[in-house]
This record gives structure tokens, C-alpha cells and sequence, in this order.
């Protein structure tokens, strides 16, 4: 077997070795199209995962505060406290196992990014003006992650440049909507107590 040939070969062994970290117990998915999926994510008390492999970079929030041990590859386990509200970014590659250690379970939304980099269009429009986010969380080559600020933020009609992934939680509850590059339309429609996180991807 030739070096290029014996490279392939490990790498594609790597990437085969270990499950996807989704669907699994406590895993709901919210929506999936060509460049996203979307799970709403819970960390049972004393059911860990399996160790799994995550295929694609992935953001999100945790909507509610919780604790878990996390198990890497060579065993080493680390007990990590998460807060709600705490942005995720994690690339693609990491292998763990997982296992909630909170009566009251963490919960988060979790966004697989399909692809390997940008891809997105980024639209205009003369229709309507563009969505305007509020305090940015995270900005990368892959997503820019803000909370939606009712505040600031433009309220009416309007349209998203990017591809965008909205957000809504409101204590133990979330679901998503996403929305095309360019699609103008009325703001989104919230509930009093609804938490607002805008993805817009790359």
C-alpha cells in the first residue's frame, strides 16, 4: 500500500471510529436544512453519553445552568459548571463523552454547522432595513452570535444579510426558526419572557 494511500486510509478510519454526538436521550432535533442542524440538548443526571466524535463545528447557548463531567479521549475526566446564558464554540474534531451530574438538567441549543468554511450569501435589499442585533457574543469565520436587544435592535419589518439561526428560550423551553439571506420580514414574534439569541452564519 502506498504512503498516500496507507494516509487516507487512517484518516478515514479516524472520522468512522466513534458515533455522532446526536441524536442520543435527552436530544430533541428543532430543525435541519443543507447548512445547519439544530438540538435542543439536556444532560440526564448519571447517563452519559457515548464517547462520540463531533463531525462539524458547532455553536449555541445554554439556556439553563447545569453541571456535567466531561471524559476526553485518553480518560482524563474534568467536571465543568455551566452558566445560562454561556456561549458555545466548538470545532470539529473533539471527541468526549458527556454525563450530567445536576438533579435539574443543563440544557442548551446546539447548531451543527454543515461544511467545512464560509459559504453563505450575504444579501441586500431595498425593501426594508437590515436587521440590527444587540451585544455580539462571539465572531469567528464561521458565525457571528449576538442577543437580541429589544432595546436597540430595530423593531418592524426588516431583513437578515446572512443565513440566521434565531433562538428563543424562556426557562426550561426553546425552539428555533431559521431565516434566509435576504427574505424581509416582520420582526419575530416573542413571548414577554422569551430570550432571544440571533446566529448568523458565514
Amino acid at each position: 500500500m502506498s504512503w498516500w494511500l496507507f494516509a487516507t486510509f487512517l484518516v478515514l478510519l479516524q472520522a468512522t471510529s466513534y458515533p455522532p454526538p446526536y441524536p442520543r436521550k435527552g436530544v430533541t432535533k428543532l430543525l435541519e436544512n443543507e447548512r445547519v442542524v439544530v438540538w435542543d440538548v439536556s444532560w440526564p443526571k448519571g447517563e452519559p453519553s457515548l464517547m462520540h466524535r463531533h463531525q462539524f463545528d458547532m455553536t449555541g447557548i445554554f439556556y439553563w445552568p447545569g453541571d456535567r463531567i466531561i471524559t476526553s479521549l485518553d480518560g482524563a475526566k474534568r467536571s465543568v459548571s455551566t452558566k445560562k446564558g454561556q456561549i458555545l464554540w466548538l470545532p470539529k474534531g473533539v471527541t468526549h463523552v458527556e454525563e450530567g451530574t445536576s438533579a435539574d438538567s443543563l440544557r442548551a441549543v446546539m447548531i451543527e454547522l454543515k461544511g467545512d468554511g464560509p459559504s453563505g450569501p450575504i444579501a441586500q435589499s431595498i425593501d426594508a432595513e437590515a436587521f440590527s442585533s444587540g451585544v455580539s457574543q462571539l465572531d469567528n469565520d464561521r458565525v457571528t452570535v449576538s442577543t437580541y436587544n429589544r432595546a436597540s435592535s430595530r423593531t418592524g419589518r426588516h431583513f437578515h444579510r446572512r443565513d440566521t439561526v434565531v433562538v428563543f428560550t424562556a426557562k426550561r423551553a426553546a425552539r428555533a426558526i431559521f431565516v434566509r439571506a435576504g427574505v424581509v420580514h416582520d420582526d419575530e414574534r416573542l413571548a414577554p419572557e422569551d430570550n432571544v439569541t440571533v446566529f448568523e452564519l458565514k
